[in-house]
């Protein structure tokens, strides 16, 4: 469940424009389909999830949106939904339980996000605007529309951005108080190591001599470090083959490397080498050095093994350690929420879902197209 949870969420999350809202408080007059712990979930929300989701596979994965239609995919599809709904609101309820607010810093980012988004989307004509596939009459605000077009109002996004800010904030205070650097420590390594490659600049396989001879380099370069420890740098910058290591070396916890690099530097004292060649076939062998951790490395996006290298991306240790003591807790909270659905939620299908939105749209899927030509398009009218 988690996994798909944080699929979609990371789908919500990467549309760039769809970030950095506050709320306006329209009513919502669509049916409820759903309870969470007694509290209402009306159509708007949960196609608003739909939509999205089925557009994001099509965009991002090349799914073709007819086949979505398919009563098993699109049954798992808006089950996933329903859990996303419940996501946020544990969210809510941490930070209720955490004593965490919105704070002014907080709700002043959501704004000037907001802001940046109407001016960009507010600067595109032609055919950008002809490119957007819905309109809301009277409004002719492309920020609004660019919401619609993937099933969102700009209420729901309001909520969902202050939810989402929620969580971040969440982060923060765990990292004020210590928890997220108490884990970094329990749990992160951090070591700098010298690659000798069992594969040639094509990335074949080296064979016989050639291997042996590579064997033996890094069997020598071992050797010098462990008689003259001080050499290590500077053996490192003449031979070292990983070219993603960067002079601070990587840190890391457990999954994050081969098990033989981590069992390795788990084992060893900070300062020390390995005793013996750490070999993975198709990378080669590591000569290794245990280094401390420092702190000052939650915050540094380089010091993150994940990151894409991209320019603009600010993920970090303190933000993964923190997420995953987030989720942890929302686990927790969702495991024990109460979950009612009606027969509403049963009608909703791929067919008709555009008439659960808050607002007039067309139909996603045209009836007789996926492999679930059977259901009922007309169910559409009473939604609304």
């Amino acid at each position: 469940m988690k996994r798909i949870i944080s699929m979609l969420l990371a789908g919500m999350l990467c549309v760039g424009m769809l970030t950095g809202l506050t709320g306006c408080g329209t009513q919502d007059t669509t049916p409820v389909v759903a309870t969470i712990d007694g509290e209402d979930i009306q159509s708007s929300e949960l196609a608003a999830y739909i939509v999205y989701n089925m557009m994001y596979y099509e965009n991002t994965f090349g799914m073709d949106i007819s086949s979505m239609a398919d009563d098993a995919i699109f049954s798992s599809i808006k089950e996933g939904c329903l859990n996303q709904a419940k996501q946020y609101r544990a969210i809510e309820q941490l930070a209720k339980d955490e004593g965490v607010s919105l704070s002014k810093e907080s709700k002043k980012t959501l704004e000037e996000n907001k802001n940046t988004n109407r001016e960009y989307l507010g600067s595109k004509t032609g055919a950008f605007t002809r490119w957007l596939k819905y309109t809301v009459k009277g409004d002719e605000d492309p920020f609004v529309t660019y919401l619609n077009s993937y099933g969102y109002t700009e209420e729901l996004y309001d909520k969902n951005n202050e939810t989402m800010q929620l969580m971040n904030d969440i982060i923060d205070k765990y990292y004020d108080d210590g928890s997220i650097t108490e884990q970094f420590q329990n749990t992160y390594l951090h070591a700098k190591s010298i690659l000798i490659q069992d594969t040639d600049d094509d990335g074949n396989a080296l064979e016989g001599d050639d291997l042996t001879a590579a064997q033996n380099k890094a069997q020598e370069i071992l050797d010098q470090v462990k008689a003259d420890p001080e050499s290590f740098d500077e053996l490192w910058e003449e031979n070292n083959a990983d070219t993603a290591q960067g002079d601070d070396g990587y840190y890391f916890t457990e999954g994050d490397m081969v098990e033989e690099y981590y069992d390795a530097v788990s084992a060893m004292e900070v300062g020390g080498v390995n005793d013996e060649l750490v070999y993975y076939e198709g990378y080669g062998w590591f000569i290794i050095e245990k280094l401390d951790l420092d702190d000052a490395a939650l915050t540094d996006t380089s010091s993150y093994l994940s990151n894409s290298g991209e320019e603009g991306d600010d993920s970090t240790i303190k933000t993964a350690i923190g997420q995953q003591m987030v989720q942890d807790k929302l686990d927790e909270i969702i495991e024990g929420m109460q979950v009612e659905t009606n027969e509403e939620y049963d009608k909703i299908t791929a067919y008709n879902v555009n008439a659960y939105l808050a607002f007039t749209a067309d139909a996603f899927v045209e009836q007789g197209s996926g492999s679930a030509g059977s259901a009922a398009a007309a169910d559409a009218g009473s939604a609304q």
